[in-house]
């Protein structure tokens, strides 16, 4: 059943909903197209603070559908990035938060790498099937997963499919915040919230100072953050943050 992405825009937050009417919100190339269509709108976005990722239905993404597996081929529209459908969430200037319920398998597993922040019920299920299949997860689950919870965890799951639920998830570091069962999305919206009323350059800043700056040696990565910092100084949300310091008030950020 092909899977529809939903996308809502409320003031600062938006909102993107994988929705299937089967509940499984298997990813497709389809799925992976109109994914990265929607990242390039949602950068040209800047009063956005915050992008919340979410499955409908009760599961968050139950991995990749049969058709797409049968066709292992990419359309030419997408052969330009392979290896990494999903970059397009984690290369999105704005913090991206995935609410997770329910199974988070294989492709969905991967999707939720790409976010920045994991919010998921305790009961959630999280796993990397695929060597059950004679296939391994072919969107970024051996690199990204082993950077967040170490090798030998991340081992235990793609070689022997090892399934965890939310709660050791949160206990490894896959997962930011718990929630209780149906919870996840209220909880990604609170975190969202206090996102939104931070300075929004900074946000920004700090997302790119972190991803960026893992992949580059300790000198020139704190050489990075010292670049991105003489810039923040430059912006009007700067110095309203230090007015607002001094006088002992909240800050009113506006993006400049």
């Amino acid at each position: 059943m092909t899977t529809r992405l939903d996308l809502e825009v409320d003031g600062a937050l938006a909102r993107l909903t994988l929705a299937a009417g089967d509940g499984e919100n298997r990813i497709e190339w389809q799925t992976i197209s109109e994914l990265q269509s929607l990242c390039t709108a949602l950068a040209e976005m800047p009063e956005l603070r915050a992008l919340i990722v979410q499955g409908e239905g009760g599961n968050f993404c139950r991995g990749w559908s049969a058709s797409l597996l049968a066709d292992a081929a990419a359309p030419p529209e997408l052969r330009a990035a392979p290896g990494d459908p999903f970059g397009c969430l984690a290369e999105l200037p704005l913090p991206v938060i995935a609410a997770i319920e329910g199974d988070c398998l294989s492709a969905g597993l991967e999707l939720a790498l790409a976010c920045d922040l994991r919010v998921a019920a305790g009961t959630a299920r999280f796993a990397l099937p695929e060597s059950e299949f004679g296939l391994i997860p072919l969107a970024g689950g051996t690199q990204r997963l082993p950077r967040l919870v170490g090798h030998g965890r991340a081992l235990a799951m793609v070689l022997l499919g090892q399934t965890i639920d939310g709660v050791t998830a949160e206990a490894w570091g896959l997962v930011n915040a718990l929630a209780g069962e149906g919870g996840a999305l209220a909880q990604a919206e609170r975190l969202a919230a206090t996102i939104a009323a931070r300075g929004p350059i900074a946000e920004r800043f700090a997302k790119e100072a972190v991803q960026n700056g893992s992949d580059l040696p300790l000198t020139r990565a704190l050489r990075y953050e010292l670049d991105l910092t003489v810039l923040l100084q430059t912006t009007e949300d700067r110095a309203e943050g230090v007015r607002a310091f001094t006088e002992k008030r909240p800050p009113e950020f506006h993006g400049r």
